[in-house]
């Protein structure tokens, strides 16, 4: 039977606010969260459920503004929020045009346009390659060295619920980060990462790769051990910095780290 049968057989709860409480990670799995309800649960899987979350908003109701002009914004988005056009209006009430995304579960600074010639003109500076991103990511275990950089080449390899897994592969795209060791615990280690190339899923397949899938991560690091209150993945893009198309000033906006990542550095 699948997961969402499972649950509302023994809950006696609506599929629809179970859905809603499944993409808000109140469902884990053998102790690992799973978000989709047409999972096929197996003879002896371990289900639990979080009951809190079923009255708690599985999206967040608001887009924190760092920035602000007549031609750009850049919001801290929140995990859980799709970068979708439409979907980030709703929450601004405003006109607005992706010029790049961050996954749905990853949180931080977003560039978006207000009109269409900013977003072309922001655009072009990401194919050159002129705009910096920096991200911090929560990692399982211990790295060891201090720094380094992994560049390979990146592909679609699968899908997995609906969801493309993205790895190496001959025919792939060059995908290229750099990475540093910031701060380690017992056994997770915080590392800020540097994609040079935009690939999608560029930094946690590349982290996975290296052994250290980024914590909450249910497509490449399945396999790791799940704190428990852990709801989202560990993945935050800091810091973005490029040249205001207009005006030409540098532009350096920071997004706070969540406190997830201090909660759980241990």
């Amino acid at each position: 039977m699948t997961l969402l049968a499972f649950l509302r057989k023994e809950l006696e709860v609506s599929g629809k606010k179970l859905k809603s409480a499944l993409e808000g990670g109140a469902c884990r799995v053998n102790g690992v969260i799973e978000r989709f309800a047409g999972t096929v649960l197996q003879k002896g899987d371990t289900v639990s459920f979080d009951h809190t979350l079923l009255t708690k908003p599985s999206t967040p109701q608001s887009l924190p503004i760092l920035y602000q002009d007549q031609d750009l914004m850049i919001c801290n988005k929140p995990a859980g929020v799709v970068s979708d056009r439409r979907a980030l209006m709703r929450l601004v009430d405003e006109e607005l045009f992706l010029v790049h995304r961050l996954d749905k579960e990853t949180s931080g600074a977003l560039l978006l346009a207000k009109n269409q010639r900013m977003q072309k003109e922001i655009e072009a500076r990401f194919r050159k390659r002129e705009v910096t991103k920096i991200y911090f990511a929560l990692c399982s275990g211990k790295v060891k060295e201090a720094e380094g950089t992994i560049k390979n080449m990146l592909e679609k390899k699968r899908e997995y619920q609906g969801q493309s897994i993205w790895g190496r592969g001959k025919n792939g795209l060059l995908a290229t980060t750099h990475w540093k060791r910031v701060k380690q615990g017992k056994k997770t280690t915080l590392l800020q990462c540097q994609p040079v190339t935009g690939r999608t899923h560029q930094i946690r397949v590349h982290l996975s790769e290296m052994g250290h899938p980024i914590l909450g991560d249910l497509l490449y690091g399945r396999n790791v051990p799940f704190p428990e209150g852990l709801h989202r993945l560990l993945l935050h893009a800091y810091q973005i910095v490029f040249t205001h198309p207009k005006t030409g000033e540098t532009m350096t906006q920071t997004a706070p780290i969540p406190k997830e990542f201090s909660h759980f550095l241990g």
